[in-house]
């Protein structure tokens, strides 16, 4: 049987081919390889989220199908969050809707507004869902290069008025996988005045909100500027926000008009999220300590690994927001080139920014590093590095 032409459009997962590197590397290098490549969480789930998932386990053990839309108590509980987090007051009855993480409602996303043949506007480097989900509806991709010369922001002024007329979604990420960088109110007012003249969704991907460092700004949300609710949806997800990867749950915001073609999408893609993750989230929600502890230790992994890496030789270091390091490699080197020494070397696995990207030259200087491993291996890693430099 011939496999279909959407299939053999799609290009190996990036994070899977980093996890095919690692395991070549494990068997080569004596010393025990360290994982910096996928950003996969390793510190536990706060505990009240498994309490409050065991609690609706053991207490409704006859419940049948979840709803579609995510059970009332997480709905409220999430407009709660909103509220509390963004000042933003979200309907829980009409304005949002559960998902089975942020991976499935991205992917999912252009089943509702894009027909073969529209534009989708995409961020590069970027999420590959943003591009598997468009291609899947036989989409125009149109990626939007987010270079180090304009500050890891989308140039809009770059779109042409030929691609903006036929676009129907816009996606944005900030704090941005994978360069760290926290997007300034100016940059989201810009793309919302930019969406609203062109009659096109602005989809922000803000997963990573929760993410940043105290010598930086608060992100905000898109829904924070005027405007943002009239022509966006705000995606989120409590994988990072509360090492709840494993869980699989999420949610999408939005002006009801917006959020209901997305949710009629839902309705038909599959039968609604766990009942017993939902109330896990409901627990994970009303806790802020967790949330906070998450942002000291990050931060304390950032200040051993970044100074090393910068004895090592490399120059220029991101890492604003988010739990990655953006980091440059010396003007000899690709990023290939520098995952490989770093592999050989040091027994650390990163991500080649060339794996992130399709616009030449825009990643291909870059690598990220995941800061998901223990402090103890983030110390380790910094000692393997300080050994000797890897570039001259």
């Amino acid at each position: 049987m011939k496999v279909s032409n959407y299939l053999n459009s799609l290009d190996p997962y990036a994070f899977a081919e980093v996890d095919k590197a690692r395991k070549k590397a494990e068997r080569e290098y004596s010393g025990g390889i360290i994982d910096f490549g996928v950003g996969d969480p390793t510190e536990p789930t706060p505990k009240k989220a498994v309490a409050s998932g065991v609690e609706n386990a053991v207490m409704k053990p006859d419940e049948g199908y979840p709803s579609y839309e995510g059970e009332l108590n997480f709905r409220q509980a999430v407009s709660r969050w909103f509220e509390k987090r963004f000042d933003v007051e979200m309907d829980s009855e009409t304005e949002i809707t559960a998902t089975l993480g942020s991976k499935q409602a991205v992917f999912c996303l252009p089943m509702a507004f894009v027909n073969p043949g529209d534009s989708v506007l995409i961020p590069d480097p970027g999420y590959p869902p943003y591009t598997t989900g468009a291609k899947q509806r036989g989409a125009e991709i149109n990626f939007m290069p987010l270079s180090e010369g304009n500050d890891f922001l989308p140039d809009l002024d770059e779109i042409g008025s030929d691609v903006a007329k036929k676009s129907k979604i816009m996606w944005i990420n900030y704090p941005n996988n994978p360069t760290s960088k926290v997007a300034p109110k100016s940059f989201l007012k810009e793309a919302i005045d930019f969406c609203q003249e062109n009659d096109i969704l602005l989809a922000s991907d803000e997963a990573y909100s929760e993410m940043y460092y105290e010598d930086k700004r608060e992100p905000i949300s898109l829904f924070n500027l005027d405007g943002g609710l009239d022509v966006g949806l705000v995606f989120h997800s409590l994988s990072k926000r509360s090492n709840m990867t494993n869980y699989r749950i999420g949610f999408v915001t939005g002006k009801e008009e917006n959020l209901n073609p997305f949710k009629e999408v839902q309705t038909n893609f599959h039968s609604g999220q766990s009942q017993i993750l939902q109330s896990a989230a409901v627990g994970a929600l009303s806790d802020e300590k967790h949330v906070e502890k998450m942002r000291s230790l990050y931060e304390e992994k950032r200040g051993i690994l970044v100074p090393a890496l910068k004895e090592t030789g490399f120059e220029d270091i991101y890492s604003e927001g988010t739990f990655y390091v953006w980091a440059k490699v010396p003007e000899e080197s690709s990023s290939l080139e520098a995952v490989k020494l770093l592999l050989n070397e040091k027994g650390l696995n990163t991500t080649p920014g060339s794996a992130l990207t399709k616009t030449q030259g825009v990643a291909d200087k870059f690598l990220r590093l995941a800061l998901v491993r223990s402090v103890q291996k983030i110390e380790e890693a910094a000692e393997r590095l300080r050994k000797e430099e890897m570039f001259k």
